[in-house]
């Protein structure tokens, strides 16, 4: 397993920008926690991420040259025209801020399913996200999203400047649409590796598997593992967040294991449950 790297003067204020989307499972509570457990230059190396969501440990790094990928090609599509057209979704992002309602949400919801890929398109994904339930991202088996309406009457959109920051952030980035396999596929011996796939469900409720039409199945995470001994394999830097189940450590056997516990909502109850997850690594 490669030994982790000494710190080679990371500048820790180049970019400034923050996670622009609710995402269930994101880690942006983490980031700190995962930024020290990541090898001290990560920020130095490729950065490369098969589960993109959010993105929180990408902007907490900042890194100067990464490859980005998420199977749900929605997401992908959000962040190439927040990279490319950072102004005009912010100004339509601005019109959707001042109309919402639960009738205009539903509005804007039907229209988002009928149109295809834009900087219009870009900002109804971030209103819709902001103003749904829980900022459940769930589509159903024709890939329409179908979260129904949140509770908050004002939700916190982003502003014209934080996404300017992200579209900062992501100049250098390769965005890939796919199967964790085929961003994988790029990784090189030196690159600093993070996975975050999607956890097994904790319960009856299906919201952390119902992330695209397609579902990710126990043998998903069983293919993940042989992918990420791969990777070690090919002298990658691989750091990997999951469940801390007996079945997910048993995956990663021989790895270095950090656990954390973390609150979050796993149910439809209104109510929180301390987890245990843990960090995976192979330095």
């Amino acid at each position: 397993m490669p030994e982790r790297p000494e710190q080679d003067g990371q500048d820790d204020e180049r970019s400034g920008a923050v996670p622009f989307l609710r995402w269930v499972g994101g880690k942006r509570g983490l980031a700190r926690r995962l930024v020290e457990l990541a090898p001290e230059d990560a920020a130095k190396r490729r950065y490369v991420e098969p589960f993109l969501g959010a993105g929180s440990l990408f902007f907490a790094l900042a890194p100067e040259n990464a490859i980005l990928g998420d199977a749900n090609g929605h997401l992908v599509s959000c962040y190439r025209h927040i990279r490319d057209s950072a102004p005009s979704v912010a100004s339509q992002l601005r019109h959707h801020a001042v109309s919402h309602g639960k009738r205009y949400y539903y509005r804007v919801r039907k229209l988002y399913n009928r149109t295809g890929a834009s900087p219009a398109r870009a900002a109804h994904f971030i209103y819709l996200n902001h103003a749904c339930f829980n900022g459940v991202f769930r589509v159903n088996e024709d890939g329409e999203f179908n979260v129904p309406v949140g509770s908050k009457d004002e939700p916190n959109f982003p502003t014209a400047g934080e996404l300017a920051r992200v579209a900062s952030v992501l100049k250098p980035a390769k965005l890939v649409v796919g199967d964790f396999e085929t961003t994988l596929a790029l990784a090189k011996k030196g690159d600093f590796v993070y996975l975050d796939p999607p956890y097994p469900p904790v319960n009856g409720t299906a919201y952390f598997t119902h992330y695209t039409k397609d579902r990710f199945a126990a043998e998903d995470q069983e293919r993940l593992a042989e992918l990420v001994r791969d990777l070690a394999e090919r002298q990658c830097y691989v750091m990997v967040t999951n469940a801390g189940r007996k079945t997910i450590r048993a995956l990663y056997k021989g790895f270095n294991f950090n656990r954390l516990t973390v609150t979050r909502w796993i149910t439809c109850n209104k109510k929180k449950h301390k987890v245990h997850e843990v960090v995976i690594t192979n330095y």
